[in-house]
């Protein structure tokens, strides 16, 4: 078992991504989980490490109340799990739930992407370019990270009003600590990229068919390398 960080530096390190989302208009409770669900995405808070609750205050300059709300958002996220007299600890994620969660998205996501696509606007159309743009130069694993959800937002974005998208948001959101692993070679980034591409394609000719076939063999194709890289991490659960 990984032995937690200390406290020192975990403060610091919780300080450097608290700048990240200070300009966020949310509540404190929202901001909090923002944070805590970056430092555990990223490996700031390692799997199996305590998160203890006066450190995250005092590093967010707020008080333990929002700590605890935001900690219960998290636990139903499946990132962390409460102890009885030892507070919240990581999970470490596994494959079974990885597999799970991507075989979900790819029954719902399409069938959104098929409602969005006649909606799309010629505005969200150049916000995807320009998130697909930004993708081709960036080289930062957490930059690339935000501009792969934002870009899928974006194509969704013309179901927004359906509920399916807030399942969508759900699964996204508990995909992303699996999504940071896909994202690390450059390969992996160059492929999804290239899929991002061909779906604003399809996404700018309106042609549903082809978007959302489009989308399941990139979700495939995510999903496979995860996979790959999971079955070599001894820290990640069967």
């Amino acid at each position: 078992m990984a032995h937690p960080p200390k406290a020192s530096n975990e403060t610091d390190d919780l300080k450097a991504i608290v700048s990240r989302f200070t300009d966020e208009q949310v509540s404190t409770p929202v901001f909090v989980a923002n944070v805590l669900r970056e430092a555990i995405i990223s490996g700031t808070l390692p799997a199996h490490s305590l998160v203890r609750q006066d450190t995250a205050a005092d590093s967010m300059g707020v008080s333990k109340i929002p700590v605890r709300e935001a900690l219960r958002t998290l636990e139903g996220e499946n990132l962390i799990s409460f102890e009885r007299n030892r507070g919240a600890r990581v999970l470490p994620g596994s494959i079974t739930e990885m597999m799970e969660i991507f075989e979900l998205r790819k029954i719902i996501e399409p069938h959104l992407l098929s409602l969005s696509v006649p909606n799309l606007s010629e505005e969200d159309l150049l916000l995807a370019q320009s998130l697909v743009q930004k993708e081709t130069f960036s080289t930062n694993q957490k930059e690339l990270g935000q501009l792969n959800r934002q870009f899928h937002e974006v194509i969704l974005s013309g179901a927004r009003e359906t509920i399916g998208y807030r399942f969508q948001s759900i699964l996204f959101t508990a995909s992303e600590r699996y999504l940071r692993i896909s994202l690390k070679e450059p390969q992996s980034q160059t492929r999804s990229n290239y899929e991002h591409q061909q779906l604003l394609k399809a996404c700018m000719t309106k042609d549903q068919g082809l978007a959302a076939n489009l989308l399941i063999k990139h979700l495939e194709s995510a999903q496979a390398v995860i996979h790959e890289k999971l079955q070599l991490d001894k820290s990640v659960d069967p």
